[in-house]
């Protein structure tokens, strides 16, 4: 059984796409003349860009799978190490924010998320997670506003309603509570199943969270799903 979520299967790519291709072997049209008109430094930094978002894709595929062995601890060190080798791989944030979520460690995968918030105010699910890590720390109205804000940016998530809910009530808010619970079966009722998550995390680049952004993983040990 997979151990991270099919959320957090974004981005991890060991294969280059035929724009990687043609920067790499300095051929293929449009790139090539790119390439060509470049000066020496900075095709060198290119250069040097692009071998460091590989490295970073390697170490987020091995922390992938330690995660899938269940060894977590293991699994966020090789993400810090993507992030390490290319700060603004974005995936890297979101797996290890998913790891440290998975040992119980709210407060870093804050950070993490809201890092990735900074780069994207406008991913829903981020703030369905960002929730959920408040709410396990107390901070039930900060929990509150960030269930807001992913309802209301359209992700239609059931996780989110039953989430804000759960705060609700914890606030004595039982109408509002209610109400999130009814039309969180509502969407539950009417979604169509997930397809099933990859079996690598190597998968097309351009399959970006925003695809994913109605998938959540159960975590009823912690009274809870997010």
């Amino acid at each position: 059984m997979n151990r991270f979520s099919s959320a957090v299967l974004i981005g991890i790519v060991l294969c280059t796409t035929g724009n990687d291709r043609s920067f790499a072997a300095g051929n293929g049209g449009a790139n090539e003349i790119v390439v060509s008109t470049a000066t020496p430094e900075e095709a060198a930094i290119q250069a040097a860009a692009y071998k460091a978002r590989l490295a970073a894709r390697a170490a987020a595929d091995e922390g992938f799978f330690l995660g899938r062995r269940g060894d977590f601890p293991a699994a966020r060190k090789k993400f810090s190490q993507a992030i390490e080798l290319d700060p603004k791989f974005s995936p890297a944030y979101r797996l290890r924010a998913d790891a440290c979520l998975k040992m119980s460690d709210w407060a870093g995968a804050i950070v993490d998320l809201n890092t990735l918030i900074r780069l994207d105010p406008n991913y829903a699910e981020i703030f369905n997670e960002r929730g959920f890590a408040r709410r396990q720390l107390g901070d039930l109205q900060g929990a509150r506003n960030d269930f807001d804000r992913c309802i209301a940016l359209g992700a239609d998530l059931p996780l989110a309603y039953g989430n804000r809910a759960e705060v609700e009530l914890m606030l004595g808010d039982n109408s509002a509570a209610a109400a999130d619970v009814a039309q969180a079966q509502s969407l539950s009722a009417t979604m169509p199943d997930s397809p099933p998550g990859s079996s690598t995390p190597s998968v097309r680049e351009n399959q970006t969270h925003r695809k994913t952004s109605r998938t959540g993983t159960s975590n009823n040990a912690k009274g809870t799903t997010r």
